[in-house]
């Protein structure tokens, strides 16, 4: 989750790593006591009003809250939409899941330069959410079936530009609203911007998995309302903001600055390859040769800007890393136990929420007791050396993540090899079974089962013997097609003799963490009732809705998907009306697991009555290793966000000239978007043999990077602004000691040192 963002034009709050002093300030003839640094009393201040703010900020947090609700809670779920609805590859799911996140880090440029340089911040966000708000139902309504895949990619492109185009505009509308002697108000209320952007991704993170899962609309999901809810706040924000505007203040727009930027680089190249040879000892910089079409002042803050955008090149890897919790991280949960005991279990998309909740806790702990601690000790206590442990902490959160998949792929069966079938036999008859075939051959118990075997594949003759009856036999030839799983199920048939059914096995782990079932049955049901149910239990009460499955005499049906849990199997009474018996004993269905749920008639072949021996056999064993051993990687992921992205984006800010830090939040938020685009290229080239290997592979394309920055940051020399308020030379984010190791920017004349 991102740490806060800020605008393109306005300050963003300062590094959370700055200890507040408590101070008095004069207000009207009182004293009134500096609102503190901690996110909570912040909060708790403009809620209570304690100080003056503009009552239209209220609206503007209250847009923020409903659209970061509406887009961490579609991004949550998304990748599981459409890897397990759309039937996407993982790796297609990981590429479309980054190049959406690429697309929404990289129209904030365009909504920047719509609002900066032609309609304002008000319109821009206005017809933006629109925009916004017709992706998410586009995207909502897509996921209706039947299953297509245009609608919703559609819908994510809409989405993308949506939400990348108002990133910049929201925080900075809302530092309209105060006037120049609310400098105070304005800060908290940066803060508290943020806070609402961690809230909203708090509760879409934990609630928008239980819409997809625990709601039951379609088959054993319901994706539309999962992103139907998420559109609904993104309208209301809408409403919201509208609500507000006659209490705007609208400043009209100040010109499209990054637009000179790039206009400015490009003459001074082009200016540049033309002089070349031409020698003047009063200008040695390239860019220099621009100042025949923009002013000198203008061209010395590019020349500024462009040392501190250097140091942006190695920073993309950090957010490749970063923003693969939604993607890789998740794929990986789902191949996990999320049982937390009687509490229930966790989805593997709800896992994610730690994310925004260690942020919150970290924060305040970094703020008051790890950055004065790492301050006394001065190491590392400069931001650049900040941002570089954070990296370093990436490079470890990705070593851990390749550990424990090595753990699960430990516990993984291997797939069939070329030519190879698998087969399961199942001997479901109240006899012991010897069974004679080219795969197995041996006693099965009765309600018992063998296998898997591997054998090549083709032809094959299966005997079976009731070792009680001798004379009660059956011998049949199956076909087995090579790399496919298949189950012998021993049964008797209508008129009591033993029979052989071969049908489709399923050896892939179920996705989501679910439980996948498949029912075999014996009973003599007629058309009308060929149902059965299953009621998930919690002790002697339901816990859910019932899973219905059609059966019929003598078949299997297909794998379908539950929510691990103890399950209640009825069936349904031949007698007319909607009335079902339970049937003696529960069956417990576990995360990762398949199986197969026989139902024997407990009487004659043609005698009936609603009773039946209820079996379950399970298949591929369940997932074993608790999701909560992810906790340490995203603890490690979280403290390196805190380090390097806080840090980060308030030296970016501290170091650019006054006229430019619009153009460096642009670039900040342009790293993401290429960080984005490393992980689209990595998943969709498909070189590596495992998820093991890659995430080993960005842990080392991490580890190089951090690095290379390193390096880089010896060689840089922090820059200090002077204050247009006592024209001193002061370092405006309070980020580093003015000592030795920094220069000027400028002098008090306001000329270039």
């Amino acid at each position: 989750m991102e740490v806060g963002y800020g605008s393109l034009e306005e300050p963003v709050p300062t590094s959370p790593q700055q200890p507040q002093k408590d101070q008095k300030l004069l207000k009207n003839g009182n004293n009134v006591e500096k609102t503190r640094g901690k996110a909570w009393g912040r909060v708790k201040n403009i809620l209570t009003r304690r100080a003056r703010y503009p009552p239209s900020i209220f609206f503007i947090l209250g847009t923020e809250f409903c659209e970061r609700f509406c887009y961490y809670g579609l991004r949550t779920i998304l990748v599981l939409y459409l890897t397990n609805w759309l039937r996407f590859s993982p790796d297609s799911a990981t590429a479309i899941y980054h190049g959406s996140s690429m697309l929404a880090y990289f129209s904030p440029i365009l909504g920047a330069v719509i609002a900066d340089g032609y309609i304002g911040r008000y319109r821009t966000i206005l017809y933006l959410s629109v925009v916004y708000c017709i992706g998410n139902l586009i995207l909502a309504l897509t996921a209706l079936p039947p299953r297509e895949k245009i609608g919703p990619l559609i819908g994510l492109l809409v989405i993308g530009l949506g939400t990348g185009g108002i990133k910049p505009c929201v925080s900075a509308f809302g530092g309209d609203q105060f006037h120049a002697s609310q400098e105070k108000e304005r800060t908290t209320f940066f803060s508290v911007f943020y806070f609402m952007i961690n809230l909203g991704s708090v509760l879409s993170t934990f609630f928008t998995p239980m819409l997809r899962a625990d709601v039951h609309c379609i088959e054993d999901t319901c994706y539309p309302l999962a992103f139907g809810v998420p559109a609904l706040l993104m309208f209301l924000a809408i409403i919201i903001f509208i609500a507000g505007t006659k209490l705007y203040k609208r400043n009209p727009p100040s010109g499209n600055i990054l637009g000179k930027v790039l206009r400015c680089i490009w003459h001074g190249l082009r200016r540049s390859c033309q002089t070349r040879g031409e020698v003047r000892e009063d200008k040695t910089h390239w860019l220099d040769r621009a100042e025949d079409k923009f002013e000198e002042s203008f061209v010395e803050d590019v020349k500024i800007l462009l040392k501190v955008l250097w140091l942006f090149l190695p920073l993309p890897l950090f957010w490749a890393l970063f923003d693969q919790q939604g993607s890789r991280w998740t794929l990986q949960a789902e191949e996990m136990d999320g049982s937390m005991g009687s509490l229930g279990r966790l989805k593997p998309d709800q896992f994610q929420v730690l994310n925004p909740l260690l942020i919150i806790v970290l924060i305040p702990v970094f703020e008051h007791i790890i950055y004065p601690l790492l301050d006394c000790c001065r190491l590392p206590h400069r931001p650049l050396q900040r941002m570089v442990v954070g990296m370093s902490f990436g490079v470890l959160a990705f070593i851990v993540a390749g550990l424990v998949q090595i753990k699960l792929d430990a516990g993984k069966e291997a797939p069939l090899a070329t030519g190879d079938s698998g087969i399961t036999v199942i001997n479901t008859v109240k006899c012991n079974i010897s069974l004679t075939s080219p795969f197995y051959t041996g006693n099965i118990s009765t309600h018992q089962y063998a296998g898997m075997y591997r054998h090549q594949s083709g032809s094959m003759s299966v005997s079976a013997a009731c070792e009680q009856d001798k004379t009660s036999s059956v011998t049949d030839t199956f076909l087995f097609d090579a790399a496919t799983p298949y189950r012998i199920v021993i049964m008797t048939d209508s008129q009591g003799h033993m029979t052989l059914k071969q049908f489709v096995d399923k050896r892939t782990k179920p996705s989501n963490g679910q439980a996948d079932v498949s029912v075999v049955s014996n009973l003599p049901y007629t058309n009308s009732s060929q149902r059965v149910r299953l009621v998930p239990m919690k002790g002697k009460e339901v816990a859910g809705a019932p899973v219905y499955l059609n059966i019929s005499r003598d078949n299997a049906t297909a794998y379908t998907s539950m929510e691990p849990a103890v399950y209640k199997v009825s069936l349904p009474l031949q007698s007319p009306g909607d009335m079902w018996k339970d049937q003696a004993g529960l069956v417990t269905v576990l995360s990762g697991a398949t199986y197969t749920l026989a139902l024997v008639n407990k009487n004659s072949a043609a005698d009936f009555n609603d009773e039946a021996d209820v079996t379950l056999y399970q298949g591929l064993a369940e997932n074993q290793v608790s999701m909560f051993l992810l906790v340490p990687q995203y603890v490690i992921i979280t403290v390196g966000e805190v380090l390097f992205s806080v840090t980060g984006l308030s030296f970016a800010y501290s170091q650019a000239p006054n006229g430019l830090k619009s153009v460096v939040q642009a670039a900040w938020l342009l790293t993401t978007a290429v960080g984005d685009l490393v992980v689209v290229i990595v998943a969709e080239v498909q070189l590596l043999p495992s998820q093991t290997a890659e995430f080993f592979l960005f842990a080392a394309l991490m580890g190089v990077a951090t690095i290379i920055f390193a390096i880089m940051t010896l060689f840089y020399k922090y820059l200090y602004v002077t204050s247009s308020a006592s024209g001193s030379d002061t370092d405006e984010a309070g980020l580093v000691d003015e000592d030795k190791e920094e220069i000027p920017l400028k002098d008090k004349d306001g000329k270039q040192a």
